[in-house]
């Protein structure tokens, strides 16, 4: 694994963004990375993004708008990034990359991205187990996308959650144990 690796996140329109502060942290305590942000605008009508920016050394990115040293953001930050981290992963955002679609910040990433993209989904339970999402997270697998086995709601007691994120730290290791595959 790269001594500092670089994240690129991708935070994404799921009630579980409530949560992503402590992700964050764990992410940067486990792998010691630099950390750049990209949201969908529907992970932004949960949180704003200014409130993320202070989490990170890096930037913010929510479009395709130039940024600091990013003119073409969506292309340039996959040359920046070791690993692209989707989370939490919403269904819209894993169907758009399953379908090639790159309607936004994340998804057009996504499509231009030569890293590893690890996907770490979160969804409320009805739509963990529709045939059309398991089709997605198949042709994710399939195109050598990362997708973290999402648990079910039987095994965290929230059945109103459904496909719950893992702990921090179990997302953060899973991290680190792909970058580690992926540079030997």
């Amino acid at each position: 694994m790269v001594k500092s690796p670089k994240i690129l996140l991708g935070v994404t329109g799921s009630i579980n963004i409530a949560t992503i502060f402590v992700y964050i942290s764990a992410l940067q305590s486990e792998l010691q990375c630099r950390m750049h942000i990209m949201m969908t605008p529907a992970a932004q009508s949960f949180i704003p993004a200014s409130t993320l920016i202070h989490s990170i050394d890096g930037d913010v990115f929510v479009d395709l708008s130039a940024k600091g040293d990013f003119k073409m953001p969506h292309v340039e930050l996959t040359h920046w990034a070791d690993a692209i981290v989707v989370l939490p992963a919403s269904a819209n955002t894993i169907a758009k990359v399953a379908h090639g679609f790159a309607q936004d910040i994340v998804s057009s990433t996504i499509l231009c991205a030569n890293s590893p993209v690890i996907f770490l989904p979160s969804m409320y339970l009805g739509m963990w187990h529709k045939p059309s999402v398991k089709r997605n997270i198949n042709q994710l697998r399939e195109d050598g996308y990362h997708v973290y086995p999402a648990l079910d709601a039987t095994s965290t007691g929230n059945e109103r959650m459904g496909g719950a994120l893992p702990a921090p730290q179990t997302a953060a290791s899973y991290v680190k144990q792909i970058l580690t595959k992926s540079s030997d």
